[in-house]
């Protein structure tokens, strides 16, 4: 193997070893573009060099990083959806009282009483504050 050949394939190396760290520490720089730039250049140098071995190991390598930087953000998007989830079931209950409390009839209880305000508050906190320990004690979030 040239000098050329092992060139290229330590700088696939110290590419991949960047990546690796980028990913590992949270990624704060991390590019998806550079993952996916570098495994293009592996794998054109690897049809350029069918018989070069090292750079199947560096391939693995590279989609061992490309599985876990999906399953990061995977599991990023699975704890949004699952605030998002927490809140519209908290914000649905409210919504029904809002609705039952602004109709515009007389013969639903408690909406022309001297009280009926008072119980509309009463049973909004509730429900809020009733969820919200609910969703505590299961550790939702």
């Amino acid at each position: 193997m040239d000098n050329g050949h092992m060139e290229k394939i330590e700088f696939f190396n110290q590419k991949v070893t960047e990546l690796e760290k980028g990913l590992e520490s949270n990624y704060p720089n991390f590019d998806e573009m550079d993952l996916y730039q570098v495994k293009k250049e592996m794998l054109l140098y690897k049809l350029e060099n069918p018989k070069d071995t090292k750079i199947d190991i560096l391939l693995s390598l590279m989609d061992n990083l490309d599985t876990a930087f999906d399953k990061d953000q995977t599991e990023k998007m699975n704890r949004k959806l699952n605030l998002l989830t927490i809140w519209s079931t908290i914000f649905l209950p409210l919504s029904f009282y809002t609705g039952m409390w602004g109709m515009n009839f007389d013969d639903v209880p408690l909406l022309t009483g001297d009280h009926g305000f008072w119980v509309f508050l009463g049973l909004t906190i509730f429900t809020i504050v009733g969820m919200f320990l609910y969703f505590k004690k299961h550790r939702w979030f």
